[in-house]
C-alpha cells in the first residue's frame, strides 16, 4: 500500500508511517508559478502502478481542494488499483443546503468536483471525519464509496481525562440530540441551553435544562471556529455554579483568535481536541489546549488493512 499527503497533512501521514512500515511513502513536488498557477510532479511515480494508493489531504481552503483534485486524478493516471482519499476536515460542511434564495450549496459542488475523479480499476474510497452534517456523504456520485469516520473512542477518551463527576452538555438545542445519545451510551448526565435569538449577531439565555451544580461540565461539540457561542454556554454553566468547564471538539478550526477569546473569558478549563483540522497544530505546545492524535483511526479505517488482517487470519 502507498501513502500520500498534502503538504498540510504530512503529520498525520508520517504518525501513521512511523508505526506502519510495511506502507510506502510517496512523495510529490509542488510548486507555484509567478501568475498564481500550480504545479504537481510525482517523485517516484513508477511505484504507484497497480498499488492501492491512501491518499491524505482537505478542503480546508480553495488551494487544498485544488491540489486534492490534481493529485487524485494524477494518481489514477499513473495506474493505482484503488484509491482511498482520506479527508480528516471536510471544509464547507456548514453549506450543505440552501436557506435563502439564490445561496449555493458549496459543500454538494466540492462533493461533485472529486465525484468526477477517473475511477481506477478497483474503485475510489472517500473517508471523512465527524461530518457537520451527516448528509454530505450522499452529496457524492458515480461510484464513489463514501466512509464516515466517528472520533466516538477518542471522544470517550477525551470525557475521561476531565474528571469522574461529568455532565454532558451542548451550546444549544441544534446538537442536544446528539449530545443525549453520547451520555446515554456512556452512561452520564447531559445539559443543554435554551437560546433565543435577538437579532443577527445576539442571543439570549433563557434556560438550562439540568443541574449542573458543582459538577464537571464537558461542552461536546464537532468543530469550534471562532469560538464565541463556546464562550457565551460556558459562561451559562458557571453561571450555574458549574465547577469546572472543558470542551471536547473533533475540528479545531480556530479562527479570528478562537484560543485566546476562550482562555480570556475565565470560564474555561481546558480546550480537547484532535488533529483533524491542521490549525489545531499551532496550540499543540499551549497549556490551555490538549490534542488527541486521530492518525490511528485513520489506518485502522482502511480497507487495505482490514483484508490483510483477514489473509492473516486464514488457515
Amino acid at each position: 500500500m502507498n501513502i500520500l499527503s498534502s503538504k498540510q497533512y504530512e503529520y498525520l501521514k508520517n504518525n501513521i508511517l512511523s508505526n506502519n512500515k510495511d506502507i510506502i511513502n510517496i512523495e510529490y513536488k509542488k510548486d507555484v508559478f509567478p501568475d498564481g498557477e500550480q504545479y504537481f510532479k510525482f517523485e517516484t511515480p513508477d511505484l504507484i502502478k497497480g498499488k492501492p494508493a491512501v491518499y491524505i489531504c482537505g478542503t480546508v481552503n480553495n488551494d487544498a481542494i485544488f491540489e486534492l483534485y490534481n493529485i487524485a486524478c494524477g494518481l489514477v493516471s499513473e495506474q493505482c488499483s484503488e484509491l482511498h482519499i482520506v479527508i480528516p476536515y471536510f471544509g464547507y460542511a456548514a453549506m450543505e443546503r440552501a436557506d435563502k434564495p439564490g445561496e449555493i450549496v458549496t459543500a454538494k459542488n466540492i462533493a461533485r468536483l472529486i465525484s468526477n475523479i477517473p475511477t481506477p480499476s478497483k474503485g475510489i474510497y472517500v473517508y471523512m471525519l465527524d461530518l457537520h452534517a451527516i448528509g454530505i456523504q450522499y452529496y457524492f456520485e458515480n461510484s464513489i464509496h463514501t466512509i464516515s469516520l466517528s472520533s466516538y473512542e477518542i471522544m470517550k477518551q477525551m470525557i475521561s481525562d476531565c474528571g469522574d463527576n461529568v455532565v454532558l452538555a451542548s451550546v444549544d438545542m441544534g446538537r442536544a440530540k446528539n449530545i443525549e445519545r453520547l451520555g446515554k451510551n456512556l452512561g452520564l448526565d447531559t445539559a443543554y441551553i435554551m437560546k433565543k435569538r435577538i437579532s443577527g449577531s445576539e442571543t439570549e439565555i433563557l434556560a438550562i435544562n439540568a443541574d449542573v451544580k458543582d459538577k464537571d461540565v464537558v461542552i461536546i461539540d464537532d468543530m469550534i471556529r471562532s469560538g464565541t457561542s463556546v464562550v457565551m454556554a460556558a459562561k451559562a454553566y458557571k453561571q450555574n455554579s458549574a465547577k469546572n468547564v472543558y470542551v471536547a471538539i473533533t475540528h479545531g478550526v480556530f479562527c479570528n483568535n478562537a484560543i485566546e477569546k476562550m482562555k480570556s473569558c475565565d470560564c474555561i478549563n481546558k480546550i480537547l481536541c484532535t488533529n483533524s483540522h491542521v490549525n489545531a497544530l499551532q496550540y499543540k505546545d499551549n497549556d490551555f489546549v490538549k490534542i488527541y492524535d486521530v492518525s490511528e483511526l485513520i489506518y485502522k479505517s482502511l480497507p487495505v488493512n482490514k483484508r490483510k488482517r483477514q489473509q492473516n487470519l486464514s488457515f
